[in-house]
């Protein structure tokens, strides 16, 4: 895989590492995010290697260049919901 990318398994940990129970007890504020979607456009690197096993690296586009043959980037969307705690 190409150095500039990290691995697709990387990508959604690092989307997915917020917090989401927020408070601020001196000022009476609880914030607590049960949902989050982020979409962003990626430039993806597949690899197989000898053993047919792929590898998917993906990275937000590196460049805009205005040629007449632009790079193809690919759009994602990541949805990450909680579990009720408790059974509430």
């Amino acid at each position: 895989m190409d150095n500039a990318f990290i691995s697709f398994g990387q990508i959604v940990e690092k989307v997915l590492d917020f917090k989401g129970d927020i408070s601020d007890e001196d000022n009476g504020i609880h914030f607590y995010i049960d949902e989050i979607e982020v979409g962003t456009p990626v430039e993806l690197d597949i690899i197989v290697d000898e053993n047919g096993k792929v590898t998917i690296g993906a990275i937000p586009p590196l460049y805009r260049v205005n040629t007449s043959f632009r790079p193809s980037y690919h759009s994602i969307t990541l949805t990450a919901k909680t579990h009720p705690k408790d059974g509430n």
